[in-house]
Protein backbone atom coordinates (compact mmCIF):
# COMPACT_ATOMS: atom_id res chain seq x y z
CA UNK A 1 0.00 0.00 0.00
CA UNK A 2 1.32 3.43 -0.90
CA UNK A 3 2.30 5.80 1.93
CA UNK A 4 -0.27 8.16 3.37
CA UNK A 5 -0.62 11.33 1.32
CA UNK A 6 -0.62 13.58 4.41
CA UNK A 7 2.07 12.90 6.98
CA UNK A 8 2.57 14.89 10.16
CA UNK A 9 5.41 16.77 8.43
CA UNK A 10 3.07 17.70 5.59
CA UNK A 11 0.41 18.76 8.12
CA UNK A 12 2.93 20.94 9.99
CA UNK A 13 3.53 22.87 6.78
CA UNK A 14 -0.15 23.83 6.76
CA UNK A 15 0.15 25.59 10.13
CA UNK A 16 -0.25 29.11 8.73
CA UNK A 17 -3.33 28.07 6.73
CA UNK A 18 -4.84 26.39 9.80
CA UNK A 19 -4.20 29.41 12.01
CA UNK A 20 -5.67 31.85 9.50
CA UNK A 21 -8.94 29.93 9.22
CA UNK A 22 -9.13 29.18 12.95
CA UNK A 23 -8.59 32.84 13.84
CA UNK A 24 -11.33 33.91 11.41
CA UNK A 25 -13.80 31.40 12.88
CA UNK A 26 -13.02 32.08 16.54
CA UNK A 27 -13.07 35.85 16.20
CA UNK A 28 -16.45 35.63 14.47
CA UNK A 29 -18.58 34.88 17.51
CA UNK A 30 -21.55 32.60 16.84
CA UNK A 31 -23.74 31.79 19.85
CA UNK A 32 -26.61 29.40 19.21
CA UNK A 33 -29.78 31.29 18.42
CA UNK A 34 -28.07 34.39 17.04
CA UNK A 35 -29.07 34.11 13.39
CA UNK A 36 -26.93 36.97 12.11
CA UNK A 37 -23.82 35.78 13.92
CA UNK A 38 -24.16 32.24 12.62
CA UNK A 39 -24.76 33.48 9.08
CA UNK A 40 -21.53 35.47 9.38
CA UNK A 41 -19.48 32.44 10.40
CA UNK A 42 -21.26 30.33 7.77
CA UNK A 43 -19.96 32.72 5.12
CA UNK A 44 -16.38 32.04 6.20
CA UNK A 45 -17.02 28.30 6.14
CA UNK A 46 -18.62 28.39 2.68
CA UNK A 47 -15.50 30.01 1.27
CA UNK A 48 -13.26 27.43 2.96
CA UNK A 49 -15.35 24.53 1.64
CA UNK A 50 -15.18 25.91 -1.89
CA UNK A 51 -11.41 26.44 -1.66
CA UNK A 52 -10.99 22.80 -0.64
CA UNK A 53 -12.90 21.66 -3.73
CA UNK A 54 -16.34 21.16 -2.23
CA UNK A 55 -19.73 22.09 -3.60
CA UNK A 56 -21.75 23.93 -0.95
CA UNK A 57 -25.40 23.23 -0.18
CA UNK A 58 -27.21 25.64 2.16
CA UNK A 59 -30.08 24.41 4.33
CA UNK A 60 -31.86 27.41 5.92
CA UNK A 61 -32.60 27.28 9.65
CA UNK A 62 -34.86 30.31 10.27
CA UNK A 63 -34.07 32.07 13.53
CA UNK A 64 -30.82 30.13 13.89
CA UNK A 65 -28.79 30.62 10.71
CA UNK A 66 -27.99 28.03 8.07
CA UNK A 67 -26.70 24.47 7.99
CA UNK A 68 -24.00 23.76 5.42
CA UNK A 69 -23.29 20.55 3.50
CA UNK A 70 -20.07 20.39 1.51
CA UNK A 71 -19.93 17.66 -1.15
CA UNK A 72 -16.45 16.45 -2.10
CA UNK A 73 -15.81 14.03 -4.95
CA UNK A 74 -13.43 11.19 -4.22
CA UNK A 75 -10.20 10.71 -6.14
CA UNK A 76 -11.39 7.15 -6.81
CA UNK A 77 -15.04 7.12 -7.87
CA UNK A 78 -15.78 3.63 -6.61
CA UNK A 79 -19.53 3.99 -6.19
CA UNK A 80 -19.49 3.45 -2.42
CA UNK A 81 -21.69 5.56 -0.14
CA UNK A 82 -19.90 8.68 1.11
CA UNK A 83 -18.16 9.26 4.39
CA UNK A 84 -19.95 11.79 6.57
CA UNK A 85 -17.94 14.36 8.55
CA UNK A 86 -20.02 16.12 11.20
CA UNK A 87 -19.36 19.41 12.97
CA UNK A 88 -21.13 22.55 14.17
CA UNK A 89 -20.46 26.27 13.89
CA UNK A 90 -22.47 27.46 16.92
CA UNK A 91 -21.02 27.89 20.41
CA UNK A 92 -22.38 28.43 23.92
CA UNK A 93 -20.55 31.75 24.39
CA UNK A 94 -22.61 34.97 24.11
CA UNK A 95 -21.54 37.85 21.92
CA UNK A 96 -18.88 39.83 23.77
CA UNK A 97 -17.05 36.81 25.26
CA UNK A 98 -14.18 37.55 22.87
CA UNK A 99 -13.34 40.63 24.96
CA UNK A 100 -12.86 38.42 28.03
CA UNK A 101 -11.38 35.46 26.16
CA UNK A 102 -9.50 36.85 23.16
CA UNK A 103 -7.96 34.62 20.52
CA UNK A 104 -4.42 34.16 21.83
CA UNK A 105 -1.46 31.78 22.03
CA UNK A 106 0.04 31.19 25.47
CA UNK A 107 2.42 28.49 26.67
CA UNK A 108 1.64 26.01 23.92
CA UNK A 109 -2.11 26.59 24.01
CA UNK A 110 -4.50 28.50 21.76
CA UNK A 111 -7.40 30.22 23.52
CA UNK A 112 -10.72 31.64 22.38
CA UNK A 113 -14.50 31.21 22.67
CA UNK A 114 -15.58 28.00 20.96
CA UNK A 115 -12.04 27.08 19.96
CA UNK A 116 -12.23 23.66 21.62
CA UNK A 117 -15.94 23.07 21.14
CA UNK A 118 -15.58 22.98 18.23
CA UNK A 119 -14.20 25.48 15.78
CA UNK A 120 -10.76 23.83 15.81
CA UNK A 121 -12.38 20.51 14.89
CA UNK A 122 -14.14 22.07 11.90
CA UNK A 123 -10.87 23.75 10.92
CA UNK A 124 -9.07 20.41 11.16
CA UNK A 125 -11.52 18.77 8.75
CA UNK A 126 -11.33 21.63 6.25
CA UNK A 127 -7.52 21.81 6.28
CA UNK A 128 -7.33 18.00 5.91
CA UNK A 129 -9.64 18.19 2.87
CA UNK A 130 -7.65 21.09 1.40
CA UNK A 131 -4.39 19.22 1.90
CA UNK A 132 -5.78 16.08 0.27
CA UNK A 133 -6.98 18.17 -2.66
CA UNK A 134 -3.46 19.55 -3.08
CA UNK A 135 -1.55 16.27 -2.59
CA UNK A 136 -3.90 13.42 -3.51
CA UNK A 137 -6.48 14.84 -5.88
CA UNK A 138 -9.04 14.83 -3.08
CA UNK A 139 -10.29 12.32 -0.51
CA UNK A 140 -10.19 8.64 -1.39
CA UNK A 141 -13.94 8.46 -1.90
CA UNK A 142 -16.87 10.85 -1.75
CA UNK A 143 -17.21 12.92 1.44
CA UNK A 144 -20.13 14.92 2.82
CA UNK A 145 -19.13 17.59 5.32
CA UNK A 146 -22.12 18.63 7.45
CA UNK A 147 -21.76 21.74 9.62
CA UNK A 148 -24.86 22.67 11.63
CA UNK A 149 -25.79 25.82 13.56
CA UNK A 150 -27.86 24.46 16.48
CA UNK A 151 -25.90 21.65 18.12
CA UNK A 152 -25.50 23.41 21.46
CA UNK A 153 -29.30 23.53 21.78
CA UNK A 154 -29.63 19.80 21.09
CA UNK A 155 -29.93 20.04 17.28
CA UNK A 156 -33.69 20.74 17.12
CA UNK A 157 -33.60 22.12 13.57
CA UNK A 158 -30.86 19.89 12.17
CA UNK A 159 -31.80 16.47 13.56
CA UNK A 160 -33.71 15.35 10.44
CA UNK A 161 -30.87 16.54 8.21
CA UNK A 162 -28.26 14.73 10.32
CA UNK A 163 -30.32 11.54 10.31
CA UNK A 164 -30.87 11.70 6.55
CA UNK A 165 -27.19 12.25 5.81
CA UNK A 166 -26.17 9.47 8.23
CA UNK A 167 -28.56 6.96 6.67
CA UNK A 168 -26.96 7.39 3.25
CA UNK A 169 -23.36 7.35 4.53
CA UNK A 170 -21.16 4.37 5.29
CA UNK A 171 -19.58 5.94 8.39
CA UNK A 172 -19.64 9.19 10.37
CA UNK A 173 -16.55 11.02 11.62
CA UNK A 174 -17.40 13.64 14.26
CA UNK A 175 -14.92 16.44 14.87
CA UNK A 176 -16.01 17.18 18.43
CA UNK A 177 -13.13 17.65 20.93
CA UNK A 178 -11.08 14.63 21.94
CA UNK A 179 -11.07 13.26 25.46
CA UNK A 180 -8.33 14.75 27.67
CA UNK A 181 -5.01 13.44 26.41
CA UNK A 182 -6.10 13.25 22.78
CA UNK A 183 -8.11 10.02 22.62
CA UNK A 184 -11.18 9.70 20.44
CA UNK A 185 -14.64 9.14 21.93
CA UNK A 186 -15.89 5.63 21.36
CA UNK A 187 -18.84 5.93 23.74
CA UNK A 188 -21.13 8.78 24.74
CA UNK A 189 -24.00 8.86 27.14
CA UNK A 190 -27.40 9.54 25.72
CA UNK A 191 -29.48 12.47 26.94
CA UNK A 192 -33.13 12.85 27.89
CA UNK A 193 -34.73 16.13 28.92
CA UNK A 194 -38.07 16.56 30.65
CA UNK A 195 -40.24 19.14 32.41
CA UNK A 196 -42.69 17.99 35.09
CA UNK A 197 -45.64 20.35 35.61
CA UNK A 198 -47.87 20.10 38.68
CA UNK A 199 -51.27 21.78 38.90
CA UNK A 200 -52.63 22.17 42.44
CA UNK A 201 -55.27 24.33 44.07
CA UNK A 202 -54.67 27.73 45.60
CA UNK A 203 -55.88 28.68 49.09
CA UNK A 204 -55.01 31.11 51.88
CA UNK A 205 -52.11 29.59 53.78
CA UNK A 206 -53.32 30.94 57.13
CA UNK A 207 -57.12 30.93 56.98
CA UNK A 208 -57.86 27.63 55.19
CA UNK A 209 -54.72 25.82 54.03
CA UNK A 210 -56.65 22.55 54.05
CA UNK A 211 -58.78 23.86 51.17
CA UNK A 212 -55.72 24.00 48.95
CA UNK A 213 -53.52 21.39 47.30
CA UNK A 214 -49.92 22.57 47.20
CA UNK A 215 -48.22 22.03 43.86
CA UNK A 216 -44.89 22.90 45.52
CA UNK A 217 -45.31 20.18 48.14
CA UNK A 218 -46.24 17.74 45.39
CA UNK A 219 -43.25 18.63 43.19
CA UNK A 220 -40.94 18.16 46.20
CA UNK A 221 -42.20 14.61 46.68
CA UNK A 222 -41.99 13.94 42.94
CA UNK A 223 -38.37 15.10 42.87
CA UNK A 224 -37.44 12.54 45.52
CA UNK A 225 -39.09 9.81 43.48
CA UNK A 226 -37.46 11.02 40.26
CA UNK A 227 -33.98 11.02 41.78
CA UNK A 228 -34.49 7.46 43.03
CA UNK A 229 -34.63 6.37 39.37
CA UNK A 230 -30.88 6.96 39.02
CA UNK A 231 -28.71 3.84 38.90
CA UNK A 232 -25.04 4.44 39.69
CA UNK A 233 -24.10 0.85 38.84
CA UNK A 234 -25.45 1.34 35.31
CA UNK A 235 -24.05 4.87 35.05
CA UNK A 236 -27.52 6.40 34.81
CA UNK A 237 -27.61 9.86 36.36
CA UNK A 238 -30.55 12.18 37.00
CA UNK A 239 -30.31 15.87 37.76
CA UNK A 240 -33.21 18.15 38.63
CA UNK A 241 -31.82 21.46 37.47
CA UNK A 242 -34.55 24.11 37.78
CA UNK A 243 -37.45 24.16 40.24
CA UNK A 244 -40.11 26.88 40.37
CA UNK A 245 -43.59 27.36 41.74
CA UNK A 246 -45.96 29.39 43.88
CA UNK A 247 -46.86 33.05 43.91
CA UNK A 248 -46.47 34.24 47.53
CA UNK A 249 -45.49 32.86 50.92
CA UNK A 250 -49.06 33.10 52.25
CA UNK A 251 -50.68 31.32 49.31
CA UNK A 252 -50.90 27.55 48.87
CA UNK A 253 -49.16 27.08 45.53
CA UNK A 254 -51.40 26.18 42.63
CA UNK A 255 -48.57 25.50 40.14
CA UNK A 256 -45.00 24.20 40.15
CA UNK A 257 -42.52 22.72 37.70
CA UNK A 258 -39.08 21.15 37.54
CA UNK A 259 -36.64 20.27 34.77
CA UNK A 260 -34.94 16.89 34.58
CA UNK A 261 -31.67 15.90 32.87
CA UNK A 262 -31.11 12.16 32.41
CA UNK A 263 -27.84 10.60 31.15
CA UNK A 264 -27.43 6.92 30.29
CA UNK A 265 -25.03 4.50 28.59
CA UNK A 266 -27.63 2.21 27.04
CA UNK A 267 -30.95 2.53 25.25
CA UNK A 268 -32.49 0.09 27.74
CA UNK A 269 -31.74 2.48 30.60
CA UNK A 270 -33.23 5.39 28.68
CA UNK A 271 -36.45 3.44 28.14
CA UNK A 272 -36.58 2.34 31.78
CA UNK A 273 -36.43 5.89 33.11
CA UNK A 274 -38.75 7.22 30.42
CA UNK A 275 -41.39 4.60 31.21
CA UNK A 276 -41.17 5.28 34.95
CA UNK A 277 -41.62 9.02 34.46
CA UNK A 278 -44.65 8.46 32.26
CA UNK A 279 -46.23 6.10 34.81
CA UNK A 280 -45.89 8.57 37.69
CA UNK A 281 -49.02 9.64 39.53
CA UNK A 282 -49.61 12.37 42.09
CA UNK A 283 -49.13 11.68 45.79
CA UNK A 284 -51.89 14.21 46.53
CA UNK A 285 -54.72 13.10 44.29
CA UNK A 286 -56.05 16.67 44.18
CA UNK A 287 -52.96 17.57 42.13
CA UNK A 288 -52.41 16.65 38.49
CA UNK A 289 -49.12 15.92 36.71
CA UNK A 290 -48.10 16.72 33.16
CA UNK A 291 -44.83 15.54 31.60
CA UNK A 292 -43.11 17.23 28.65
CA UNK A 293 -40.03 16.04 26.80
CA UNK A 294 -38.40 12.70 26.22
CA UNK A 295 -35.27 11.02 24.90
CA UNK A 296 -33.30 13.67 23.01
CA UNK A 297 -30.21 11.75 21.94
CA UNK A 298 -29.70 8.02 22.20
CA UNK A 299 -26.36 6.75 23.49
CA UNK A 300 -23.32 6.38 21.25
CA UNK A 301 -22.70 2.73 22.00
CA UNK A 302 -19.68 0.75 20.88
CA UNK A 303 -20.78 -1.63 18.11
CA UNK A 304 -18.69 -4.07 16.03
CA UNK A 305 -18.81 -1.55 13.18
CA UNK A 306 -17.73 1.43 15.30
CA UNK A 307 -15.03 -0.73 16.90
CA UNK A 308 -13.79 -1.41 13.38
CA UNK A 309 -13.55 2.33 12.72
CA UNK A 310 -11.55 2.77 15.92
CA UNK A 311 -9.21 -0.06 14.94
CA UNK A 312 -8.54 1.51 11.53
CA UNK A 313 -7.98 4.94 13.11
CA UNK A 314 -5.42 3.41 15.48
CA UNK A 315 -3.66 1.77 12.55
CA UNK A 316 -3.44 5.10 10.73
CA UNK A 317 -2.19 6.85 13.88
CA UNK A 318 0.52 4.21 14.31
CA UNK A 319 1.54 4.71 10.68
CA UNK A 320 1.78 8.42 11.40
CA UNK A 321 3.93 7.74 14.46
CA UNK A 322 1.68 8.23 17.47
CA UNK A 323 -0.64 6.19 19.68
CA UNK A 324 -4.37 6.89 19.61
CA UNK A 325 -6.36 6.17 22.74
CA UNK A 326 -10.08 6.20 23.26
CA UNK A 327 -12.46 7.11 26.05
CA UNK A 328 -16.03 7.87 26.96
CA UNK A 329 -17.94 10.94 28.05
CA UNK A 330 -21.25 11.85 29.65
CA UNK A 331 -21.87 14.68 27.18
CA UNK A 332 -23.98 14.22 24.05
CA UNK A 333 -23.18 15.26 20.49
CA UNK A 334 -24.52 14.83 16.98
CA UNK A 335 -22.54 11.59 16.97
CA UNK A 336 -25.30 10.18 19.17
CA UNK A 337 -27.77 10.97 16.38
CA UNK A 338 -25.71 9.39 13.59
CA UNK A 339 -25.13 6.28 15.69
CA UNK A 340 -28.82 5.96 16.59
CA UNK A 341 -29.80 5.51 12.92
CA UNK A 342 -27.24 2.73 12.46
CA UNK A 343 -24.35 4.69 10.94
CA UNK A 344 -20.99 3.51 12.37
CA UNK A 345 -19.61 6.54 14.21
CA UNK A 346 -16.23 7.67 15.49
CA UNK A 347 -16.37 10.81 17.64
CA UNK A 348 -13.82 13.10 19.30
CA UNK A 349 -11.58 13.68 16.27
CA UNK A 350 -10.93 17.34 17.13
CA UNK A 351 -7.74 18.59 18.79
CA UNK A 352 -6.85 17.93 22.42
CA UNK A 353 -7.56 20.73 24.86
CA UNK A 354 -9.89 21.65 27.68
CA UNK A 355 -12.09 24.26 29.35
CA UNK A 356 -15.10 23.69 27.12
CA UNK A 357 -17.85 26.28 27.68
CA UNK A 358 -15.65 28.33 30.06
CA UNK A 359 -13.33 31.32 29.91
CA UNK A 360 -10.40 28.87 29.93
CA UNK A 361 -11.38 27.17 26.67
CA UNK A 362 -8.27 26.14 24.75
CA UNK A 363 -6.61 23.60 22.47
CA UNK A 364 -3.10 22.13 22.59
CA UNK A 365 -1.07 23.56 19.73
CA UNK A 366 1.21 20.53 19.36
CA UNK A 367 -1.77 18.25 18.71
CA UNK A 368 -2.95 20.14 15.62
CA UNK A 369 -0.67 18.46 13.00
CA UNK A 370 -1.52 15.01 14.36
CA UNK A 371 -5.26 15.71 14.05
CA UNK A 372 -4.95 17.06 10.51
CA UNK A 373 -2.90 14.05 9.43
CA UNK A 374 -5.23 11.56 11.13
CA UNK A 375 -8.33 13.12 9.58
CA UNK A 376 -6.68 13.11 6.18
CA UNK A 377 -5.76 9.43 6.61
CA UNK A 378 -9.34 8.53 7.47
CA UNK A 379 -10.66 10.43 4.46
CA UNK A 380 -8.04 8.90 2.18
CA UNK A 381 -8.12 5.26 3.29
CA UNK A 382 -11.51 4.40 4.80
Amino acid sequence: MKPLAVTIDVAERRAAEFMELLRALVTTESPTGDETANLNVAGILEEAIARAGGIVERVPAPGLGVHLVGRFRGARNNGRPPLLVVGHMDTVHPIGTLKRLPFAAREGRLYGPGIYDMKSGVTTALVALQTLADTNGGPGSDVSLLITCDEEWGSPASRELIEAEARKSRAALVVEPSVPGGGVKSRRKGVSAYVVHVAGKAAHAGIEPEAGASAVHEIARQICRICDLADTSAGTTISVGVVSGGTAENVVADAARCTIDVRFWTADEAERVDAALRRASAFDQRCTLRLEGGINRGPLEKTPESAGLLRRAREFAAELGFELGDGKTGGGSDGNITSAVGCPTLDGLGPDGGGAHTLEEHIVELDIPRRIALMAALLERL
